[in-house]
């Protein structure tokens, strides 16, 4: 229902929030907001991923470095583990640096029943 206009005026155009016109351009901004709202959060998304992908790569190459460090650690010890193992080594480090000798033959004693390398009788 029109309201009822003074005698000679005259009705100006003026939209009011009621005006379909007025409703649909309003329906048309909140979709344009929602679809910029969209793809600015899958961005943003993207950009986080790919961050953490990187991060990741990166910890994985220091990871890689450090295993390879502890391989070759490894490789080494288990190359002086054989030499200090080498009978011939252990006599001579025994004899030189300790100065360890055979015993002579009037310093071996035999106590009681017992023979060396064989246990008790």
């Amino acid at each position: 229902m029109k309201a009822a206009l003074p005698p000679g005026a005259r009705r100006q155009n003026v939209p009011t929030l009621l005006d379909p016109g007025r409703r649909r351009q309003r329906a048309s901004l909140a979709v344009i907001g929602f679809v910029v709202l969209g793809l600015t959060l899958a961005a943003l998304g993207h950009v986080a991923v790919h961050a953490k992908r990187l991060e990741v790569a990166l910890a994985l190459g220091e990871a890689e470095r450090i295993r390879r460090e502890l391989d070759e650690q490894r490789r080494h010890l288990e190359i002086e583990i054989g030499m200090l193992k080498d009978p011939g080594k252990v006599t001579s480090r025994a004899r030189d640096e300790l100065g360890m000798r055979p015993p002579a033959p009037e310093n071996i004693r035999q106590v009681g029943n017992t023979v060396l390398g064989k246990g008790m009788h």
